[in-house]
Parts: C-alpha cells; sequence; structure tokens
C-alpha cells in the first residue's frame, strides 16, 4: 500500500495510507527504430524515428484522497464550467511536459498541486516544483505522485517539494529517514537549508 509522506514544522512524517494502486506504470517505451533501414539512404529518416520515451496522455493517477484532480487546462478555462467556476480547495495535478506558468494568475482557489512523475527517470517534475515555488510563489502543498522512489526524496524536498504520495512497495521508515541522506549540501535552494559554503564563510565572520 502507498503511503503519503508530508514534511511539517517538526519534520516528515506519514499523513496516511493511500488506496491500493494509486499509481498506474507509464506507457511502454517504443521499440527502438530500425537503424539498418534509417541508414540505407532512404531520404529524410526523421519522420520514421519515434522518441524511445513518449509523453503520457494522461497522469499516473487520477484521484487523491479528496477527489479527483482537475487537469491545469480545466482549470484555467473554467469560466466555461459551471462547477469548476464556483470551485474552492481544488487539487490540480501537473503533468511532467505542462508549463506551470500557465498558472500565473489562476491561483485562487487552488489547495494543493500535484506534480507527475510518470517514471522515476524523468526530472522534469522537479524544475517544475522550483518554478511554481519560485516564480509564482506558491506556499501551499507541492505533492510529487506518481513513480515517487525513496531516492528521490530528499532531491525533491530541495527542489520544493513538500508532499510525496511513495509508489507502492517503499520502505516508509527508510523513506523517513532519507531525507537525512546527506548532512550538507553546496547549492542553495528552495528549502533554504544552509549550504556549507555560506555556513563556512559566516564561521569565518564570526572568527574575523
Amino acid at each position: 500500500m502507498s503511503q503519503l509522506i508530508k514534511i511539517g514544522p517538526y519534520g516528515p512524517y506519514i499523513a496516511r495510507a493511500l488506496p491500493q494502486l494509486a499509481y498506474k506504470p507509464a506507457n511502454a517505451q517504443n521499440p527502438m527504430p530500425d537503424m539498418a533501414l534509417v541508414n540505407a539512404g532512404q531520404g529524410d529518416a526523421r519522420p520514421k524515428i519515434k522518441p524511445n520515451v513518449p509523453w503520457p496522455d494522461t497522469p499516473s493517477i487520477s484521484h487523491w484522497e479528496g477527489g479527483a484532480f482537475v487537469r491545469v487546462s480545466q482549470w484555467v478555462e473554467r469560466a466555461n464550467n459551471p462547477v469548476l467556476s464556483r470551485a474552492d480547495g481544488v487539487a490540480l495535478i501537473l503533468m511532467s511536459h505542462e508549463d506551470p506558468i500557465l498558472l500565473d494568475g489562476h491561483l485562487e482557489g487552488i489547495g494543493l498541486i500535484a506534480i507527475d512523475f510518470p517514471r522515476f527517470s524523468d526530472g522534469r517534475g522537479n524544475s517544475i516544483a522550483h518554478s511554481v515555488r519560485q516564480r509564482l510563489g506558491w506556499r501551499k502543498e507541492v505533492r510529487a505522485v506518481g513513480d515517487v522512489l525513496i531516492d528521490q526524496l530528499f532531491f525533491m524536498a530541495r527542489c520544493g517539494f513538500d508532499a510525496f504520495a511513495l509508489r507502492d512497495g517503499q520502505n516508509v521508515s527508510r523513506a523517513l529517514a532519507s531525507f537525512n541522506d546527506f548532512p550538507y549540501v553546496y547549492q542553495d535552494s528552495v528549502d533554504r537549508r544552509p549550504f556549507v559554503l555560506q555556513a563556512r564563510a559566516q564561521a569565518q565572520r564570526v572568527a574575523a
């Protein structure tokens, strides 16, 4: 069973169990193109080559504990939807290829922004979380959903996530401990954690 982990004022904690099979795997990869055909002088071969990892058509999950997620396009065009136009506390989901800046000017009425990871190797969701925090100034919950694994959590938190819907089968105790995997960081980021060079410079100023 998948677990939802959140980061509170006193550190990470288990918020709740999520429904079984809350995550569905992304589409299978396309087969590799026939390179013999591509290299045999067939003219412009570009139309014959497909991306090895196609974009999924729908998010990895469709529901959260409060109901159905709302897609960005639905929310931006909510004036045409009598239900969404009056909604408040909506849970929005962003796919990894969607532009979060589309939400600029449309944040009122949203209670939660979820960002989908169709595969653990697709890191675009981290950039989206950073943009949501830094460029849009979002201060409410940003939740990672989809193919969310333990070894990603430390870095996701640095990018601005404060809630994590773990994929089924993850060790929850290990997940909670993973936020302390690295005692030092070497870059400033959204989580405002002091980094080594900054702390060292401050110590030198105090000593002087």
